[in-house]
């Protein structure tokens, strides 16, 4: 379906700027336009310009689909700090809408051997864990060739504060000062699989579950679900 009204120049991308925002082929997206799937209009000159609301809405749509077939149930391994933590987490996923087999260690080269065998969906890192261990713990998730492929969210404050932690991917190498406690890399390439979330209280002053983190928490996971069921 093509639309003939001109429209503002900031709604609308060229076909191949719509194929960047797809990340699909240009044959694809002219597909689209010609199945009904995007909205387009013609310039004077033959060039099609697609509505971004179009495409929006087109991205909508996928992450909806891919949720409802990924993110129905997920196997969650949470390294904490501490097991008394356990609870707390615990009842955090109670409220969730997904079925999640949530899996926990308050130990590093625990979490570790859990990650190679386990193959979780997501690996929560609890923000309590001191910021080396989070470093050394990123770093092999990353690198490790059975777990290089899965999310891992770190706390917002901590990747504020050591942002070349997403230069941790398995194209660049990584060297770690033992003097600095500081990371070193050659080339950069940004680690898309490194999210951040904002830490709060797991129970609140009263002991009920802090139902806002829980909904949060959820929605981060499954976007995370739905990038991992695209690139596949």
């Amino acid at each position: 379906m093509e639309v003939k009204n001109l429209e503002n120049p900031k709604d609308y991308l060229s076909t191949r700027q719509s194929a960047r925002y797809l990340q699909v082929s240009l044959g694809t997206v002219q597909k689209m336009v010609e199945t009904g799937e995007l909205l387009a209009w013609k310039t004077q000159g033959g060039h099609r310009r697609i509505l971004t609301s179009s495409l929006e809405q087109l991205l909508k749509r996928r992450r909806l689909g891919i949720r409802q077939r990924c993110g129905a149930q997920f196997l969650l391994l949470a390294i904490m700090k501490r097991e008394a933590s356990f609870e707390g987490f615990s009842a955090l996923t109670e409220h969730w809408k997904s079925e999640v087999n949530l899996h926990m260690s308050a130990d590093s080269l625990e979490a570790l051997m859990q990650a190679v065998s386990l193959a979780p969906d997501v690996i929560y890192i609890d923000a309590q864990i001191s910021p080396v261990e989070q470093v050394h713990l990123t770093s092999y998730l990353s690198k490790n060739t059975h777990t290089r492929n899965i999310p891992i969210l770190v706390e917002d404050g901590f990747l504020k504060l050591h942002p070349q932690i997403l230069d941790i991917s398995p194209e660049n190498k990584v060297l770690m000062d033992s003097g600095t406690n500081s990371i070193r890399v050659g080339k950069k390439h940004k680690n898309p699989l490194i999210r951040s979330y904002k830490s709060d209280l797991l129970l609140l002053e009263n002991g009920a579950t802090n139902i806002k983190f829980s909904e949060k928490l959820e929605a981060l996971i499954l976007d995370c679900m739905a990038k991992k069921c695209e690139a596949a």
